[in-house]
């Protein structure tokens, strides 16, 4: 569809030689259309919520830090591993080292004075969890991420449910 398409290039939907681009750039590109969220009377009805979420995040991210792949010899050695994923239902890429800077210190002093606690912690041991969303982890722990305590363990009941055909 597109030259080089496994490299990173964000200026193929601001450049309007690449057929990619489309106006206006206060709209696309957009979720919109992706398979993640169906098709049809079974898409996903939060597919403009996603959308909204995404881009006020990664705007927030990147008006606070800049974030890149190590420098020099570590960094060639250690690509960022665009298609590597998880295998969960809710994708997300694999760990990776990169460096992530405090793009200034008025930035870094409005995130730690200026943003509100969200309510919720990482907690070091069971006896601290205050309700069912606390996340545990032991300080020692060297995870990356973890879907350990952000979801209910599933156990296999006594007689597994049976549908009828066509559902």
């Amino acid at each position: 569809m597109y030259p080089d398409p496994t490299e990173f290039k964000p200026e193929r939907f601001l450049d309007p030689a690449y057929p990619t681009y489309k106006e206006p750039l206060t709209e696309f590109p957009n979720l919109r259309g992706d398979t993640s969220f169906g098709y049809g009377n079974r898409a996903c009805p939060g597919v403009d919520l996603t959308q909204t979420e995404l881009v006020t995040l990664l705007g927030a991210l990147l008006w606070s830090f800049t974030v890149k792949r190590r420098e020099g010899a570590e960094g060639l050695a250690n690509p960022v591993p665009w298609y590597e994923t998880n295998p969960y239902v809710i994708t997300m890429s694999k760990p990776f080292d990169c460096d992530i800077q405090v793009r200034s210190e008025a930035k870094r002093r409005y995130i730690i004075d200026g943003c509100p606690d969200a309510g919720y912690v990482v907690k070091s041991n069971e006896e601290q969890r205050e309700n069912q969303w606390d996340i545990v982890r032991p300080e020692n722990e060297q995870v990356h991420y973890s879907w350990e305590g952000l979801t209910a363990r599933f156990e296999k009941p006594d007689v597994m449910p049976t549908y009828p055909a066509g559902v």
